[in-house]
């Protein structure tokens, strides 16, 4: 970190603004501007004085230490837990808050101890919790701020945790804004954030679509992972597979009854004919019919059942004609009137 982001993080944590630490040192608004933007540094004469006003000594403010790397981060997080178990939670913060004033600014070490202390007062089972927790909650808090999205996404996480127990859910919400979308605990705090402020239906869709996605999402591992096991040979790994996939399809009332198409994958790896063609036909069948969502996602589906696979019978119908695998299919007569049936959409 250079002189300008260390005078402008330091500014920030004192909750000063560029004039009033200006007004201080005697100097105008513009220089303290110049100074955070490295347009120019400041006067010799002003480097203690500025270091005073923003609570630090001439280290700190210049930043000569070199920030640690990974790997001493890690060291470092380590040892402050073997400390903690051995020594307990006041002299944990102790070496933590130590070890942020010799690295001032170095955000990737103030959230691995920071998270690390909030373990240790779980861990240990530390009574009279709340004077530890508001202390990190005066170190996560410039952290919400920090440019690094890993870094800002934990110190979020942590503040909305305190602001949701003392039921400060206007604040939560406003954490909860600041969160990347890559966070994967994003959905559940707001559902929990629904759900304690009266929006339950908001947080029932919110966890219907969480299933539904989940549910996808092992459908087409499960899929992959049964096509990989008939390129290798494997066919019996392939119709556990398939079974697992008709399961689960079934079990979480995925769309357009999709269920089939692991059997359609085997049948093509065995070269069995009936079967396929069977598979093929449960296809169409689950494609052309409304979805009702078994009674799992009443608000995604609503009062009448969906048609979502309609659309999809053209792409269907190109697929089944590009698929090399199907083959040994093409001359069949039923195989034919089943593609002849599919819509082809526009150039079709």
């Amino acid at each position: 970190m250079d002189l300008s982001d260390n005078i402008r993080r330091l500014r920030k944590e004192k909750g000063l603004t560029q004039e009033q630490v200006a007004q201080a040192l005697g100097v105008t608004a513009g220089a303290v501007n110049k100074w955070e933007r490295s347009a120019s540094c400041p006067d010799l004469a002003l480097l203690s004085p500025l270091a005073r006003l923003l609570d630090t000594d001439l280290n700190g403010l210049l930043a000569f230490q070199a920030q640690p790397d990974g790997a001493e981060i890690a060291g470092m997080t380590e040892q402050l837990c073997q400390l903690g178990q051995a020594r307990g939670i006041a002299a944990a913060f102790d070496w933590a808050e130590e070890k942020w004033r010799r690295w001032p600014g170095c955000d990737s070490l103030t959230i691995n101890l920071a998270m690390a202390l909030n373990a240790l007062i779980f861990a240990l089972g530390v009574e009279e919790s709340e004077p530890w927790e508001a202390r990190l909650e005066t170190v996560m808090t410039p952290l919400a701020s920090s440019e690094d999205r890993d870094v800002r996404d934990q110190a979020l996480h942590f503040l909305f945790g305190r602001a949701m127990a003392r039921e400060d859910f206007g604040r939560a919400e406003g954490l909860l804004a600041g969160l990347s979308e890559r966070w994967p605990h994003r959905d559940a705090l707001r559902a929990g954030l629904l759900r304690r402020t009266g929006r339950t239906e908001e947080a029932a869709e919110l966890w219907e679509r969480r299933l539904l996605n989940a549910a996808t999402e092992a459908y087409e591992a499960l899929m992959s992972l049964q096509e990989l096991a008939l390129l290798a040979g494997d066919t019996a790994r392939g119709a556990r597979l398939c079974t697992l996939i008709g399961e689960t399809a079934a079990r979480y009332a995925l769309p357009c009854d999709i269920s089939p198409a692991g059997r359609l994958q085997q049948a093509a790896a065995e070269g069995d004919r009936p079967e396929a063609l069977a598979a093929l036909r449960a296809l169409v069948e689950g494609l052309e019919r409304p979805w009702d969502g078994g009674g799992l996602y009443p608000h995604l589906v609503g009062e009448a059942p969906v048609a979502v696979g309609a659309p999809l019978l053209p792409g269907m119908a190109r697929a089944l004609l590009a698929d090399e695998s199907l083959s040994f299919l093409r001359d069949d007569p039923e195989f034919q009137r089943l593609l002849a049936a599919l819509p082809r959409g526009e150039g079709g």
